[in-house]
């Protein structure tokens, strides 16, 4: 259940899902998980199941930690939870919406990149120093029981667990 000033955040690592309430209020989603100063975040109401079988609550508890590097990605519900400050308040060159498909060690996800327009998408992968990008309109499948689907409005994806990206186009 969601709290004022709160938003639903399921969080996905090593074939575990945490879903919980992050207190947005504090601090944006997008900006927190950006955020190389802090190696964690904070949810309350948090709610463990596996990947493989995510109407089985394996535990819950009052509050979890979540471990940045440990994280292959976060998917909210609205795609403004996700984006951080600077990506809500637009850019003068507009913005591009880039297909992809990524797979990460136990999930494929396809979704959009939104990107400035004239940012070129590999410069994304291979020169930004930030740890996380974002999709949205994400569909995030289990590999490991494909039959198992999530969706959401924005995932904020670990770059550093990306196998493979393939792109609609450059």
């Amino acid at each position: 259940m969601e709290k004022l000033g709160s938003i639903v955040v399921d969080f996905f690592a090593h074939g575990y899902r945490v879903s919980g309430n992050y207190k947005a209020r504090q601090r944006p989603l997008g900006d927190a998980i950006y955020d190389n100063t802090t190696s964690y975040l904070m949810v309350e109401d948090a709610y463990f199941s596996t990947v493989t079988k995510p109407a089985d609550i394996t535990a819950s508890y009052p509050v979890a930690t979540i471990v940045k590097q440990n994280l292959s990605l976060a998917l909210t519900g609205n795609t403004d939870d996700a984006l951080r400050r600077d990506q809500k308040y637009g850019s003068y060159l507009g913005l591009k919406l880039i297909p992809v498909f990524i797979t990460l060690s136990a999930f494929e996800l396809k979704g959009s990149l939104r990107i400035p327009g004239r940012l070129d998408v590999r410069v994304i992968l291979s020169t930004q120093t930030e740890t996380f990008i974002t999709l949205v309109d994400v569909t995030v499948r289990s590999t490991y029981k494909t039959d198992v689907t999530f969706t959401g409005g924005a995932a904020l994806v670990n770059k550093t667990h990306i196998g493979f990206m393939g792109l609609q186009s450059l």
